[in-house]
This record gives structure tokens, C-alpha cells and sequence, in this order.
């Protein structure tokens, strides 16, 4: 099967299919591959604490055995049922385990009595256990990327709709400019705003949640933190840059959840311009951003924009990029480099 991208990864997740016996979760977003992971894996077994069809290994356990994983899912539980195998693995370490597993099946020398599920980290396309499961018949790949505010908005009508509430539009946008791109992070920060607001078991009738309510739930976290640090960049205010990166540490945000914010940043101001360039007013340029800019941030925004010449953002977005890939390619700590990038450019929005 080869890669699965954008709406047939939501329907392979409703719908695996009976030939799919493996399948490899893989991406920068931990919070993601665990939360498919297990969604895949509830799928097969209901309590996954189940000694007899639930079990977890990791690289060590297949390090002496690499047949162990093949043997694994072939072997019939003593209670019944199907089983499932997850694999944690740290990225190429258990690669002959996981050829051995997808030969058998393909060839049909393994027969499944389940299915296994492989958590892996961010794999590059050059990676042999990612091309193995990109080939495979009876397997599937599924990339695991950060959110972006389409995601963050689809993960919240669902979670609240599925509480009996709705979302308000402006409430809405607040949510996707707050929250970061970790989808467990995210996750966890609207179950809470969920809870503020009251689950179905608990709340008489129909509820919306609101602006208020946003800000009220989710106020001090890791969202929060972000857009402090992201808008003190792009302000040019390095004292309160330094205040809101030691907070968004505090709070847990990851230094590519910055990173994404700054990218993202630089990239709606630099649509904004061209809007501007063609004849529009500032307004009308924040109007047609999608989302648009929400109506709280609109000054500053349109500060920004006054702010910042369309040469020096295309400086500052070529700035990020290097960023990125210095952070994910040298070894050296993604923090330093991430927030480093960040008081760079709180310098370039002074002129």
C-alpha cells in the first residue's frame, strides 16, 4: 500500500480493511501516533491491558529475537479473539523485525491473528521501515504531522459535538490562533474546555461554547504561551519575547510548536502584504486571511503590517526555514536554535 496522505488517512481510521495486518504510525507529532495508535488498536481489543490479547514490545525485546514480532501475531490467544502487538520503536533499530513481519504476511508464510501497530518518530522518506510499510500488501504507512488550524478546528467540532455542544465562529478562530500544533497538547486543552463548559453528563440541554469560555478554560496554557511568544517576535519586543519562551517551556509547548507559530506568523503577514500590494486596505487584507484575524488582534496586527517591509519578511521566513532545518538535521538542541530564530527576529521587526 503506498503512503496514505490527507482524507484517506481519516478514512483508513474509520475503515482499515480486513488485508491490512500492520501498520506503521510515523511523525514529528508524538501526541498523534500515540492517539491513532491506540484508536487502531481498540479497534481489534477492547482493554488493552489484556495480558493475553494486548502486548507491548520495545527495540530490546527484538533485538536477540527479530522473528519475535512475526511469532507474536501469528500465536492464538488462550482467551480467544484477536490479538494485538504494539512496537515502540526509536526509528530504524527494529527494521529487520518489522521485513520479516511484512515478508511472511505478503507471502502469506504469516498468518495474523490481529494486528500490529508500530509507533515510530519522525522518519525521513529515505527510511528503510518507512519504504517497507510504503510497499507493503498487507500493510500501511500512516504519517503522523503537526496540526494545522483546519485540524485544530475539525478536533474540536467533533469533541464538542460529541458532548452535545456547539462552537461559536469567533470562539472557534480564538481556539485555532491559541493552540499549538502538538495534537495531544491540543487534545487535552479542549477536553478541559469541554469540562469547564460542562460535559452531557452533567449539563442540562444543548450548550455553546463561547469567546469567554475560551479564554476563561484556556488561559496560561501552552496555546497561550505561543501566541505570547510568536506576537513578541513579531512586535520586536525581546523583553517580553524572553517572558513568554520561559512560560511556553513551563507550560510544555515544544520548540517546533514555535517554530510552526513563527512560520505561520511571518506567512499571514506576507499574505496580508500582497493583498495590500494589489490595492486592498489593511481591513480588507485581515478579512481575507483564512481565518481571518480575530477582531482582538486586529490592531496589532495591522501594526505589523506597517511594521514589517515585504523584504525583510521574505528575510524572515528564509531565517525560519534555515531554523528548521539546522534544528532537525545538526543534533544540537531544537530549544536553543528555535529560540535563538525567535529573538532574531524580534531584532529584524525593530528595523
Amino acid at each position: 500500500m503506498t503512503a496514505l496522505k490527507g482524507r484517506a488517512i481519516k478514512a483508513f481510521l474509520a475503515k482499515p480493511g480486513p488485508e491490512i495486518a500492520a501498520i506503521l504510525l510515523y511523525g514529528p507529532d508524538a501526541g498523534l501516533v500515540r492517539e491513532r495508535a491506540g484508536a487502531l488498536a481498540r479497534r481489534v481489543v477492547d482493554d488493552l491491558n489484556d495480558p493475553f490479547n494486548a502486548i507491548e514490545l520495545t527495540d530490546g525485546d527484538l533485538k536477540d529475537e527479530p522473528g519475535r514480532l512475526a511469532d507474536e501475531i501469528s500465536a492464538l490467544s488462550f482467551a480467544g479473539g484477536e490479538r494485538v502487538v504494539r512496537l515502540r520503536t526509536t526509528g530504524e533499530a527494529s527494521t529487520k523485525s518489522a521485513e520479516t513481519l511484512v515478508t511472511g504476511l505478503d507471502g502469506g508464510a504469516v498468518k495474523a491473528n490481529g494486528l500490529v501497530v508500530i509507533e515510530a518518530g519522525d522518519l525521513s522518506p529515505r527510511s528503510g521501515l518507512r519504504k517497507l510499510f510504503e510497499k507493503a500488501k498487507r500493510g500501511a504507512a500512516l504519517p503522523c504531522y503537526a496540526d494545522a488550524p483546519a485540524d485544530v478546528r475539525e478536533l474540536a467540532k467533533d469533541l464538542a459535538a460529541a458532548e452535545g455542544l456547539t462552537i461559536d465562529k469567533d470562539a472557534l478562530d480564538l481556539l485555532a490562533a491559541m493552540l499549538g500544533d502538538d495534537h495531544g497538547l491540543t487534545r487535552t486543552e479542549i477536553d478541559k474546555l469541554i469540562l469547564f463548559k460542562g460535559p452531557k453528563s452533567v449539563r442540562e440541554g444543548p450548550g455553546t461554547i463561547t469567546v469567554e469560555d475560551v479564554r476563561a478554560s484556556l488561559a496560561d496554557g501552552p496555546g497561550e504561551a505561543l501566541d505570547e511568544a510568536t506576537s513578541a517576535a513579531l512586535d520586536g519586543a525581546p523583553r517580553a519575547l524572553s517572558a513568554a519562551l520561559y512560560k511556553a517551556e513551563s507550560a510544555g509547548a515544544s520548540p517546533i510548536g514555535l517554530l510552526r507559530g513563527l512560520q505561520r506568523q511571518v506567512s499571514r503577514v506576507r499574505t496580508a502584504k500582497s493583498h495590500m500590494d494589489d490595492g486592498e486596505s489593511a481591513a480588507s487584507a485581515m478579512k481575507k486571511l483564512r481565518p481571518p484575524v480575530f477582531f482582538a488582534e486586529q490592531r496589532a496586527f495591522e501594526d505589523r503590517l506597517r511594521k514589517w517591509p515585504a523584504r525583510r519578511l521574505a528575510l524572515a521566513a528564509r531565517m525560519l526555514i534555515d531554523a528548521e532545518l539546522e534544528a532537525k538535521t545538526t543534533g544540537a538542541p531544537q530549544r536553543e536554535i528555535i529560540e535563538r530564530a525567535a529573538l532574531r527576529l524580534s531584532m529584524m521587526a525593530r528595523g
